[in-house]
């Protein structure tokens, strides 16, 4: 069975800055819409076999998209929604100094 996505408004805005922050420094329309077209690709495929992702801290759960962002989410069984929570971007060793 399909699960309904729930994104929050907190999402759109991580989106947002995720796509600007890339744009910042590529310069590349292109690029930042991929990477938009990607999170959003990802959220969606939530629909089917949301569970198929790792547990994160009790009832969430994390999927990781190009192993940069991580969407956090938590699904609620009994009325088959996926919450969408917040996208982070994740700590690489390119982001240590």
């Amino acid at each position: 069975m399909n699960y309904k996505i729930i994104i929050r408004k907190a999402v759109f805005i991580d989106i947002d800055e995720i796509t600007k922050y890339s744009f910042r420094f590529t310069f590349d329309k292109d690029i930042s819409q991929n990477i938009q077209n990607k999170l959003f690709w990802a959220i969606y495929s939530l629909e089917f076999l949301p569970e198929r992702f790792e547990e994160y801290n009790e009832n969430y759960r994390r999927m990781i998209v190009d192993w940069k962002y991580k969407i956090i989410y938590r699904i609620e069984e009994k009325t088959k929604k996926v919450f969408i929570i917040r996208i982070l971007k994740t700590i690489t060793l390119d982001n240590i100094s």
